[in-house]
């Protein structure tokens, strides 16, 4: 057989497999089946109803604040709808964005509070604020949803498992819901049969009937929602198609409720407040209702939000003496700025307008003027006559047996307290206007208690109901506003002024720190001549130089930080501080407090803004003592105490 023959074959055999399957498989041409041209007008899609409704508002009066110090996970405009409504009711809308100021300060004078998505966790020291603000009748708005998750630190990381997972923020929002009786669920709600176009975006039918929020509603719609659990009323529920990603086979499943005796309200969704959702349904009339909600708190502002308590023009009233003190005139200036921020003016008068607000300042010795609003407060003040030469021989020898207090402030819940070294305040709301009365045992007292008025400075300082004590730690005998100085006798020399009392710059109030760290004050390490690369070996003493021409502002400052939150609580309850100022203690709580990110770094700082320096040296001494071996997340730092001390010389 010739060779090409079998090649001939060959290729036969190979291909007869081939075209075998072809001819099995392929049995004829494809014919594509006629499509039929789509009229589009025979197409009905049902888009979203949205529902946006005309309102008609009540003007109020107070200032609402939007939490955006928590790493919210927030876009710009997603509270634009809620910040709209709140303006239309004549709420002023502020931001707290954690910087210029402590949560404490910031909820001063505010009616309510918003906090939308955060994702950093509430620090201790913030939610006691915020449960004081809610116990004052301050309103709270929680809301959270499950497409809001811890944002990644990274946002070009490719890690999957970042983006398929992220981190949830549930635990952020319960280290403060918890602590006013809400608890988020880590789950997401849906309903399989009655839904908004998904089944994730629920429809929400069971309403209560029992509160204002939900008049006017039939139907609301939260896409992606968490469920919540709370001791207070359920306002917003699914019906029984609507169930829970986590709590399985649980219906009845509530995404909105009221907690706190009805002053915390919180949501299981955000998206349902932002545009344009919050037009679908009865979603825009929701809205409305929360901004009523929310503007019409109403605070039991005390002591602490000065000068806020005040709606009106302020009178400032002498209580006795036929002479107006000329130091009042010319203290009076810190009063007037302070309360031309809020827009009220300040007017010395001789008495008070029953329009206006008042403020009524004296010594205990005459306070029959103001003896009304005492006895309604529950004070009384008790002063013991003075006695004559015949019967101070007979005294003497009573005091040596048994020594009581001459004169006496007995306050209800408080009892009774020496009149020296105490300064009182009265709060009064009785006759439809606020006042405040300020009294101290001599005029120099009286004027110092003004200032505390001013300055927000209530430390040392008690309180009970509408009264605060405040102890000046100082027991002498000064002049009331109407007694005039005792020249001294023949051969007798004068005090010089200051003579007896140490001269010690002035550590200011907390809302004075607070302000000074936002305005950039310099940290006294910053002014000094030395510089320290590593400030953090136990039994170490850092000195630090600083001249100052004159007397200026400066920050006192301890700060420290590490690579996470949890490490920052972890180490901060091993940590103590303790300051000293030429040689006198001084408390941590007149330092502010701070939790930050600086630099990728979690940092809690305590600093205090130190003013009024009198000429000469002084020594700031901050100890800091590890109680047990400190890990920051980066070097590990062993146990014991590091000294920082701060020389300062004034005038030289």
């Amino acid at each position: 057989m010739k060779a090409w023959t079998k090649i001939l074959i060959v290729l036969i055999l190979i291909s007869l497999p081939v075209v075998g399957r072809w001819v099995w498989f392929h049995r004829g041409w494809y014919t594509p089946p006629l499509i039929p041209e789509i009229d589009e007008d025979q197409i009905e899609v049902l888009p979203p109803e949205y529902r946006p409704i005309a309102e008609e508002v009540e003007e109020g009066v107070g200032r609402v604040v939007i939490d955006l110090a928590h790493e919210n996970n927030l876009q710009v405009d997603d509270l634009t709808p809620l910040r709209d409504r709140l303006l239309a009711r004549g709420a002023a809308v502020e931001t707290f964005d954690g910087l210029s100021s402590s949560m404490e300060s910031q909820l001063r004078g505010v009616i309510a509070l918003v906090v939308v998505a955060p994702t950093s966790e509430y620090a201790g020291y913030e939610v006691e604020a915020i449960i004081d603000f809610v116990e004052d009748g301050g309103r709270v708005l929680l809301a959270g949803d499950p497409t809001r998750p811890v944002p990644s630190e990274d946002e070009s990381s490719l890690d999957l498992g970042e983006v398929l997972f992220p981190a949830s923020a549930v635990p952020a929002m319960n280290s403060l819901a918890n602590h006013l009786g809400v608890a988020y669920f880590d789950d997401y709600l849906y309903n399989l049969v009655d839904n908004e176009g998904n089944y994730r975006n629920v429809k929400l039918t069971s309403l209560s009937d029992e509160h204002l929020l939900s008049e006017g509603l039939e139907t609301v719609v939260f896409f992606a929602a968490h469920s919540l659990r709370s001791d207070g009323l359920s306002l917003i529920g699914g019906d029984e198609n609507t169930f829970s990603s986590l709590r399985t086979g649980e219906t009845d499943l509530t995404a909105a409720t009221l907690a706190a005796d009805e002053k915390v309200l919180a949501l299981g969704d955000v998206t349902a407040l932002t545009a344009p959702y919050h037009t679908v349904a009865d979603n825009d009339q929701f809205l409305s209702n929360i901004a009523d909600w929310l503007a019409s708190a109403e605070r039991v502002w005390d002591l602490k939000d000065f000068p806020y308590l005040f709606q009106r023009p302020v009178d400032l009233v002498q209580i006795a003496g036929d002479f107006l003190d000329p130091r009042l005139i010319a203290g009076t200036g810190a009063l007037e700025e302070v309360l031309a921020q809020v827009d009220l003016t300040l007017n010395l008068r001789d008495t008070a307008d029953p329009d206006n607000d008042a403020i009524f300042v004296g010594t205990f010795e005459d306070v029959e003027l103001v003896e009304e609003y005492l006895g309604e407060a529950g004070v009384t003040i008790t002063l013991v006559e003075e006695e004559g030469e015949e019967g101070a021989a007979a005294t003497e020898e009573v005091e040596e047996e048994e020594e009581e207090p001459r004169d006496t402030v007995e306050v209800e819940e408080l009892g009774s307290i020496p009149v020296e070294g105490t300064t009182l305040f009265v709060v009064d709301r009785s006759a439809d206007r606020v006042i405040v009365i300020a009294l101290a045992e001599d005029g120099d007292s009286a004027l110092a208690a003004l200032e505390r008025l001013a300055f927000g400075d209530f430390f040392g300082c008690v309180e009970s109901d509408d009264v605060t004590v405040c102890s000046t730690g100082e027991v002498e005998e000064g002049l009331g506003l109407d007694s005039e100085r005792e020249e001294p006798e023949e051969g007798e020399e004068a005090p010089e002024e200051g003579e007896g009392e140490a001269e010690l710059p002035r550590i200011g109030t907390r809302l004075e720190s607070d302000a000074a760290l936002a305005a950039g004050v310099p940290w006294l390490t910053e002014l000094a001549e030395e510089d320290y690369d590593v400030t953090s070996q136990a039994g170490e003493t850092y000195t630090y130089t600083i001249t100052l021409d004159r007397s200026r502002d400066v920050l006192w400052m301890y700060g420290w930080c590490v690579t996470t939150k949890e490490l920052l609580g972890q180490n901060w309850d091993n940590i103590i501080l303790a300051f000293t100022m030429d040689g006198e203690d001084v408390p941590l709580d007149r330092f502010a407090m701070l939790e930050i990110d600086i630099e990728d770094q979690e940092c809690r700082l305590y600093f205090a803004l130190v003013t009024d320096w009198p000429p000469g040296e002084h020594v700031l001494i901050t100890e800091v003592t590890f109680e047990t071996e400190l890990d920051d997340g980066t070097d590990i730092f062993p146990a014991g105490t590091h000294f920082y001390e701060h020389i300062v010389t004034v005038g030289g």
